[in-house]
């Protein structure tokens, strides 16, 4: 009996650390969301300005640079792997908007998974309760 009850112990803290793993997961997802998000609604600025703006560009470090952009309709976009493709702002917007709707499936998927694993360890710890007032 108390063999099977440690057991239930440590297949409770798999869950448990399991759990915490796929929540960085989600967190880690949401992030890059927002951040597509972000690069999105500054593509769609861009759509409205005409050709030359001066705009900021992150250097890294905490420092930026006022450059001169000369066309403000075309971007590289890196689809993977390391490859790189200049298309045009719609383009560009569609396929953020794309690998947001991946993410936010991701996320949706992630979160029934740690669902059933909280139910699981609700299950568990009733069980341990149930064992320990006999």
């Amino acid at each position: 009996m108390e063999k099977e009850i440690e057991e239930r112990y440590l297949i409770l803290q798999q869950l448990q650390n399991e759990a915490e793993t796929i929540q960085r997961k989600i967190v880690e997802l949401e992030l890059i969301d927002s951040q597509l998000e972000k690069t999105i609604e500054s593509l769609e600025y861009f759509k409205t300005l005409d050709e030359g703006v001066e705009a900021l560009m992150n250097l890294g470090g905490g420092i930026f640079a006022y450059v001169d952009v000369k066309s403000a309709k075309k971007f590289l976009v890196d689809v993977g792997a390391g490859v790189v493709i200049e298309k045009e702002i719609g383009e560009a917007v569609e396929f953020l908007k794309k690998k947001r709707e991946n993410i936010q499936k991701n996320v949706a998927t992630l979160e029934q998974i740690l669902q059933q694993i909280v139910d699981r360890a609700r299950q568990i710890q009733k069980e341990l309760t149930e064992k320990g007032e006999k």
